[in-house]
Formats: C-alpha cells, structure tokens, sequence
C-alpha cells in the first residue's frame, strides 16, 4: 500500500515538472503553413464591423428601399418664418372719439368704401355730471347775454351824453355774448359725429347695431386693404449671411397659398435683445399679394441673386436614423451588402435632408425604407 502512495507522488511531481519546463504548444498547421482555425472571441454585445449582410430574399422579405444622394441648391436657401401684416396705408382702425350711442350706420361687412366715406354716425351722450355742468354754462351764457342787452340799451338811450368809448365796449360785449349762447345752444341741441373710414378698401367683421351705446377708445370698424400688405420676418445669427444686396424673397402660405416674390423694404440694423433677431420687411406684390390675410403665418424663401445657391449633398429625410445616439445612413455597396456612414445632417425640410459632413457621396444608393430592420441585425451581430 505504501508502494502504490510512494509511486502516485513521483508521477505527479514528474507531470508537474513537465508543464513548467516544457514550452506552450505550437498553432496546428497544415498544407504548408496555412491557418484553418482562429481563436474564438469572447462575445463583447457590440458589432466589430461597419457592414451588415442581408440576403436578397430577406430584402424583399423586409421590403428594402433605397435612393440615390445628389446634390442640389435648393436646400442651401435659408427659410424664414414670418408674419403677414399690413402695409402703411393697408389698414385703418375706427375708434370711437367720444362716449356715445350709434343712430345711424351706413357700412356692411365686406363692403369696399372709398377713403372719406361715412360709416356711421354717433350721438354724443352725456352723464349727469356733464349735463349738469352743459346747463349751468347755458344758464349763465344767457344771463350774460341778458345783461349785455340790457347794458347796450341803456347806453343807447342816452347816447348823446354817454362817453362813446362805453357804447363801443358794450356792443362789443353783447356780441360777444351773442356768440356764446349760440355755441352752447349748439352743443346742446347737436352733438352728432360722422365717422369716416381713414383709408380705401374692404369693411372687416363687425358687430354694431343701431342703438348700441359705445365708449370712447372702442374699435368701431376695422378696414383692410388687401393690395397693401407687407411680411415681417426674424432672421437668426445663421442666416444673416444669406441676407444679400441681391437676394431674391419668395412668400410661401401655410394654407395652400401659391408662392409669390415678395420685394425687399428694409433690413433692420437693432437686434433684438429677447430672441437677438434682425427683423426683415417685405412688401408684397398687389396683384399676386391678394390671397394673404393680416395675421397669417408663411415661410420666406432666401435665395441667391441668380435664384440659385450653393450645391449640398441631400438625402431623403427617412435615410436617415440614429445609431448609438449618432445619425447615420446604410449604403448599398454591394448586391447583399449595406455599409454604416455617420453623418451630420444639416438642413431639413419635410422630404430631404442636407449632409454636411459624412463618408457619404454623389450616387451612392442609400436606404430609405427598412433601415429599422438593418440596424436591429446591425446590432444583434
């Protein structure tokens, strides 16, 4: 038994002795040096290559989409959001002037007045206060002018004795006399006021009915010119250097309106210290302008002199998509090849996007359609 111990020791001391002396195997090579194995990798969950291979029939499977990136200059011009409003003589506000009832209305909605017209006709009203204070001024007006009389007819009746200068300032008194009661009986008995529209054009929506009392300051009609009207657009620090001596303006409506030039009026030198924006003024053409309302939001289209500007690469907006918290878009390389490009999109409207940097160029076929699928087996690899 002691043997068999004694025995079992020395072999292990021999196994022990060989695996620190001996030297670490060698790589199995066949065939003259040629490598047929590879160590196997630990797993990390990230994907070591750029590329994802995707079989034609898993293509149709996942109806893979793809277009082409070209350049265009339609995307260099700078869009501006603005305001339509009206020009210097496009609108006129009617306020009423004084605290009054309407006895008389002579405009409509929708109707076009000519500058001067009559548009209604006011009454004043008067508090108690007022005509408290309206009848002590009659009162006393015609007492003066009473005594004036009287004064004037004494003076008279002994004119040839009385001193000629004290006829004369009596008569100047009763005339002057005369004259204030007539104002204050004027006031009294009329106190009617025609409003008038300031400007030629359209009556805009009101709600005013004969009989109303209205205060003064009230806004009684709103008139609109459509054939003057203007748009007020902000322009942000990365557009100032598209605003040009020889710019070209286009107006684009938000509601279907057809896009229309638009001409320059001035290009504000203040900044303004909320949004630190230039405001840009545009006038609209008469004729082509009619279509836009005061108020209304549109986009200014910037171009160059020429129309044109510089030429960007563009891609389909849906190209694009984020990986790991990076946009980038897959490229067709190869019949069952897609290729990762980051890029840095620029500019992007509701169809394309500009790519301002990124391995991505002219022709290359990008992925519009399916590119959620290919980043899941991008990912999974």
């Amino acid at each position: 038994m002691k043997t068999t111990h004694k025995f079992l020791a020395a072999t292990a001391t021999a196994g022990l002795l060989l695996t620190v002396l001996l030297p670490p195997p060698a790589p199995v090579l066949a065939h003259g040096g040629e490598d047929h194995g590879g160590e196997a990798k630990a797993s990390t969950g990230v994907a070591l290559t750029d590329e994802v291979l995707l079989p034609k029939e898993s293509q149709f499977l996942f109806e893979v989409r793809t277009s082409l990136a070209s350049y265009s200059a339609t995307y260099s011009r700078a869009t501006l959001y603005g305001t339509v409003s009206a020009a210097a003589g496009g609108e006129g506000r009617i306020v009423v002037p004084q605290t009054g009832r309407i006895v008389g209305l002579t405009a409509q909605v929708g109707q076009v007045v000519r500058a001067g017209q009559t548009l209604a006709v006011l009454e004043q009203t008067l508090d108690a206060t007022q005509q408290i204070g309206l009848s002590t001024e009659r009162a006393n007006a015609q007492a003066e002018l009473r005594a004036a009389q009287q004064d004037y007819a004494r003076l008279q009746s002994i004119a040839d004795i009385a001193a000629r200068k004290d006829v004369v300032a009596a008569e100047l008194r009763l005339r002057q006399a005369r004259q204030n009661a007539a104002i204050l009986n004027g006031q009294a008995q009329q106190r009617r006021v025609s409003i008038t529209s300031p400007v030629s054009g359209t009556v805009d929506v009101f709600n005013l009915a004969v009989g109303q009392q209205v205060n003064q300051g009230d806004e009684l009609f709103r008139v609109i010119n459509p054939g003057k009207l203007r748009v007020e657009a902000q322009v942000f620090a990365q557009d100032l250097a598209k605003i040009t001596p020889g710019a070209r303006f286009r107006v684009e409506g938000l509601q279907g309106q057809a896009g229309v030039p638009a001409r320059l009026v001035v290009f504000s030198n203040v900044v303004n210290p909320v949004n630190q924006a230039r405001q840009l003024i545009l006038e609209l053409d008469a004729a082509q302008g009619s279509a836009y309302r005061p108020g209304q939001a549109v986009n200014v289209q910037v171009v160059g002199q020429d129309g044109q500007g510089a030429q960007q690469l563009v891609v389909p907006t849906s190209a694009v998509t984020d990986l790991n918290g990076k946009p980038v878009v897959f490229v067709h390389t190869e019949p069952e090849r897609f290729k990762i490009r980051y890029v840095q999109p620029g500019s992007i409207s509701g169809e394309q996007t500009v790519l301002l940097q990124g391995e991505v160029n002219e022709n290359d076929r990008v992925v519009t359609q399916g590119t959620y699928q290919l980043k899941s087996i991008y990912l999974n690899q």
